[in-house]
């Protein structure tokens, strides 16, 4: 299912205010539990970049935030698992000025019982001051992949997910003026697979290339967006740009015990509420 919006800034806001205001510490890991990778049957993958570029203007401050978690156990003498995470964020005030940000979440594994998660999240934020009757503007791109793969579908499941998210904020006020969204998940072998686009008026997309290869045992899910932003303000404005994004990588086999369980739905909860808010 693929599905488009434009629009509905007042839906969007609870949700994004939410997730934006994270703060965490630059993080890169690798983690092995058991035997050779090369025996690695049940597979996830979730992947994203974002870059802002050609700023209308510099911004007078930025931030950037990382975090990354990884969790991979093996429940058994015979088995394997393992994770990949990283987050790297960056935001250059000088010409050329952009904002940019990657997170890479795999997690892997083969056995009789084990369970791989991988999680990173990033984070740009750049401050801008606004003049009486200036246009505010900036181009922008992202690319956003999932992959899943199983080989006995009644034992292993494999799951990866995504968000990928900017807002525009008017920090004299705490309003969120524009927004652009990427929400995508693949279940492998089970329902659940979906990817959705929304943008606010005035975020203008070029034709987005959505590649979704939903069922069976071997699912991914490839999109690219470009695009840009244009705002004019007739009065001295104070705002917050913020780009955030998290993605989340799930193998296991078979399902794990209840601990392990209800810390792997957890990690999911931020994608399911706001799905069931929309």
């Amino acid at each position: 299912m693929v599905q488009i919006f434009q629009k509905d800034i007042m839906n969007k806001k609870n949700n994004l205010t939410q997730k934006f205001f994270l703060v965490a510490a630059p993080v890169l890991a690798t983690s092995i539990l058991g035997i050779s990778p090369s025996r690695a049957a049940t597979f996830a993958s979730s992947t994203s970049e974002f870059e802002f570029r050609n700023f209308s203007q510099a911004p007078s401050t930025v931030e950037t935030f990382t975090d990354t978690d990884a969790l991979p156990q093996v429940f058994g003498e015979d088995g394997i698992a393992e994770t990949e995470v990283n987050a790297d964020a960056i935001f250059v005030q000088v010409p050329p000025i952009f904002g940019a940000n990657t997170n890479v979440s795999k997690a892997s594994g083969d056995g009789q019982s084990f369970s791989a998660f991988a999680d990173s999240q990033s984070r740009v934020v750049g401050n801008f001051e606004i003049r009486p009757d200036d246009t505010f503007s900036f181009d922008f791109l992202t690319d956003f992949n999932l992959a899943t793969s199983v080989e006995n579908s009644a034992s292993e499941t494999a799951r990866a997910s995504g968000d990928i998210s900017f807002l525009l904020l008017d920090t004299d006020n705490n309003t969120i003026l524009d927004f652009f969204d990427i929400d995508g998940k693949l279940v492998t072998k089970a329902d659940g697979d979906f990817i959705e686009l929304q943008a606010s008026d005035n975020v203008n997309l070029n034709e987005p290339l959505i590649n979704p290869n939903f069922g069976g045992l071997k699912e991914s899910l490839q999109v690219s967006v470009s695009g840009s932003y244009e705002r004019s303000f007739a009065k001295q404005t104070n705002l917050a740009l913020i780009e955030s994004k998290r993605n989340i990588a799930l193998a296991k086999a078979p399902e794990p015990s209840t601990g392990i369980a209800l810390l792997l739905s957890g990690s999911f909860i931020g994608v399911a509420l706001k799905r069931k808010r929309k």
